[in-house]
C-alpha cells in the first residue's frame, strides 16, 4: 500500500530557535495515549515553537490538508500542552456545531483516559453551546461554534479555528480582540482546514496568499496540494495530497470517493485533493473549461443553429449590482439541439431603463416571462407592469424569485456548464464568469454566485434565474400575471437535459 508524504507540498516556516515545549507536547500527548503521525508532530512543534526571548515564534498558523487526514489531532494535542503545562486559556472554534461537538468530545475523553490528568480538571460544562472545561491551574479550553458575536468580550490567549474554509472577516473581527486585549501575554491564532468553495472563507484564502507572498517572519503555513495537470486517479497523487494515506486513510476509500464523485471531479481535486481555485485564492463556482468550451463565435441570435424551439416564447432574468451601478438582462434561449444559450438584452446604470426595454421586445413577442429576486432589485413589478410587461391574456408573466430559488438557479447554471448544455456569447457573461465564487447564506440553507476582486455578477445571475425558469415554465400554460418559481416547480420542464 502506497504511504501519504509526510512533507507538504508548500509551507512558508518561521525561525524556531526553541522547540523543545513542541518536544514536551507530544510526550505529553503519548502519555495520554494519543499516537501522532511525522507530519503531525512537525506541525505541534511548529505551533508550539518558541523565539529566544519565549514567545511564540508563529503568531499565525495555518495548515491546509484534506479532510480525515487527522488535523483534529493536531489541535487536541496544543490544546492539551496549552492548558495542563501553560496554564493557557483556548478558545477551540468550527464551523458547525456538530464539529464543535466532536472535538469536545474527543478532547473530554483524552483527559478522563489519564487519572493525573482527570485529577486536574476542576468543571466540565457540557451543556449545549457551553461546552468547556476548567482545570485547576486556572486554565480553560472552551469550544464554540462561531458566530458574530459569540465570542465577544471573552479573553484568550490562543484561538484555535477549525473548518477554517468557512472564516469569513466579520466572524475573525469579532473573534481578534480577545486576543489584542490580554496585554502582553503571548497569543496565537491557529486555522485549519481544506480549500474554501466560496467567500465565507476569504480570510483563510488571504492568510494563504500572505504565506505565497513572503515577508511575514511569523507566519506559518503548511499545506498539501495537487498541481492543476494531477491526475485525479493517480495513487501516487493521492500521496502527495494526504500525508496520511495508509496510515488513517486507506487507499480503497479514496477510490470510493472517487467512483462516488465522478460527476463532480471538482469537489474530489479539492476535498481530498487539497486544489485550490484560481481567482486569486478564492475558489471559482464555474469550471473554466466547461465555460469556455460553452462559448460560441457568433453575437447572431438569430443564426440557424440558435433557431428556437418554442416560436417566440421569450425568457428574460434581471439582476443588478448591490449599489445599482449597473443592472443587466439576460434571455435564456431555448435551441432545438436542446441546449440553452444565454444572450446579454442590454444593461446600463440603474434600473429606470428596465421596463423601457422589455416593453420593446413586449411588442415582437407573443409569450414573455420575466424573473428577478426582489431582494437584490427591488420590487420592480410596478415598472414592469406600467410598461405593459403583463399581459395575462398574452401570457405575459412576472416571477418573483426567492432565496431558495436564487440557489436552485446558481446551482442548475453550474451543472448546465458542467453538462455542456449551455452556450453563450458575451464578454459581460465571460468577465462574471471569470469572477464568481460561491457564498453560502447566513442561515447555511443555500448559496449565490457573488464576484471577487471587484467583478460584476449580475450578468450570471440574471442569466441563471432566466435559465431556471425556462425550464419550469410552459408556453402552453395560460398565464397568471405574477407568480413565484415554486408556483412552476409542478408543471412539466420545457427541456429534456
Amino acid at each position: 500500500m502506497i504511504a501519504g508524504v509526510q512533507e507538504p507540498t508548500f509551507e512558508v516556516v518561521p525561525t524556531i530557535p526553541d522547540l523543545s515545549t513542541g518536544d514536551d507536547a507530544i510526550e505529553l500527548a503519548e502519555a495520554a495515549g494519543v499516537s501522532l503521525l511525522g507530519w503531525q508532530e512537525v506541525q505541534v512543534r511548529r505551533i508550539l515553537g518558541l523565539t529566544e526571548d519565549n514567545r511564540w515564534a508563529a503568531t499565525r498558523v495555518g495548515i491546509a490538508v484534506g479532510r480525515q487526514n487527522g488535523k483534529g489531532v493536531i489541535l487536541e494535542v496544543v490544546a492539551l500542552a496549552k492548558a495542563v503545562l501553560m496554564a493557557e486559556r483556548v478558545l477551540w472554534t468550527a464551523h458547525e456545531v456538530r464539529t464543535m461537538q466532536e472535538s469536545f468530545s474527543r478532547f473530554r475523553a483524552i483527559l478522563e483516559a489519564v487519572p493525573a490528568l482527570s485529577a486536574m480538571v476542576k468543571v466540565v460544562r457540557a451543556a449545549n453551546g457551553q461546552e468547556k472545561i476548567s482545570f485547576t491551574n486556572g486554565a480553560e479550553v472552551k469550544f464554540t461554534a462561531r458566530s458574530k458575536s459569540a465570542t465577544r468580550g471573552l479573553g484568550f490567549t490562543t484561538i484555535i479555528a477549525d473548518e477554517a474554509q468557512e472564516l469569513d472577516y466579520l466572524t475573525m473581527g469579532a473573534m481578534l480582540p480577545t486576543l489584542s486585549g490580554q496585554g502582553d501575554a503571548r497569543t496565537q491564532l491557529v486555522l485549519t482546514g481544506t480549500p474554501p468553495y466560496s467567500s465565507k472563507g476569504e480570510f483563510f484564502a488571504d492568510v494563504r496568499a500572505a504565506a505565497y507572498l513572503g515577508g511575514d517572519d511569523r507566519l506559518s503555513w503548511s499545506e498539501w496540494s495537487c498541481a492543476p495537470e494531477d491526475r485525479l486517479d493517480d495513487p501516487k497523487v493521492w500521496a502527495k495530497c494526504n500525508p496520511s494515506l495508509g496510515a488513517v486513510i486507506r487507499e480503497e476509500k479514496i477510490v470510493d470517493e472517487l467512483q462516488a464523485l465522478q460527476a463532480r471531479p471538482d469537489v474530489f481535486r479539492r476535498e481530498r485533493l487539497g486544489e485550490w481555485g484560481k481567482s486569486g485564492d478564492h475558489a471559482l463556482a464555474l469550471d473554466e473549461v466547461a465555460w469556455g468550451n460553452g462559448r460560441n463565435g457568433t453575437a447572431n441570435r438569430r443564426d440557424e443553429n440558435f433557431t428556437f424551439r418554442h416560436g417566440d416564447f421569450r425568457v428574460f432574468g434581471i439582476d443588478t449590482t448591490y449599489n445599482r451601478e449597473m443592472t443587466t438582462i439576460v434571455e435564456a434561449i431555448p435551441l432545438h439541439s436542446g441546449k440553452v444559450r444565454l444572450q446579454v438584452l442590454a444593461s446600463a446604470p440603474g434600473l429606470e431603463w428596465v421596463g423601457n426595454a422589455l416593453s420593446k421586445v413586449r411588442e415582437e413577442t407573443a409569450m414573455l416571462n420575466v424573473v428577478f429576486d426582489p431582494l437584490r432589485t427591488g420590487d420592480i413589478t410596478p415598472d414592469l407592469w406600467a410598461a405593459g410587461v403583463r399581459d395575462a391574456k398574452n401570457r405575459k408573466r412576472l416571477s418573483l424569485a426567492t432565496g431558495r430559488e436564487l440557489t436552485l438557479a446558481c446551482d442548475g447554471l453550474v451543472r448546465a456548464v458542467r453538462e455542456g448544455q449551455l452556450l453563450h456569447y458575451d464578454p459581460r457573461l465571460d468577465a462574471a464568469a471569470q469572477g464568481a465564487t460561491r457564498s453560502t447564506f447566513d442561515d447555511a440553507k443555500g448559496w449565490k454566485f457573488v464576484g471577487v476582486n471587484g467583478a460584476d455578477v449580475s450578468p450570471l445571475i440574471a442569466g441563471a434565474l432566466a435559465l431556471r425558469v425556462l425550464r419550469a415554465s410552459s408556453p402552453k400554460r395560460k398565464g397568471r400575471g405574477v407568480s413565484t418559481l415554486e408556483e412552476k416547480e409542478s408543471r412539466p420542464p420545457m427541456l429534456m437535459w
